[in-house]
């Protein structure tokens, strides 16, 4: 799958601005494993909450 193969690609991306590769993550969750996406969501928000916000110097317009 593509998104597979383009996940580590992102991540070296991210790595290159300085942002933490934690902050990206792929899981696969069938329509029937509601109990693990909302474990999946939960683990994910506190991973980036621990991380804190993205303060890097290489996004966006700041005006």
């Amino acid at each position: 799958m593509k998104t597979a193969r383009r996940i580590p690609l992102l991540k070296k991306m991210l790595a290159q601005f300085g942002i933490e590769e934690d902050r990206v993550r792929l899981d696969w969750v069938s329509a029937s494993e509601g109990d693990r996406f909302a474990s999946i969501v939960n683990e994910m928000t506190e991973q980036v909450r621990k991380l804190g916000p993205f303060s890097g110097n290489g996004g966006g317009d700041n005006g």
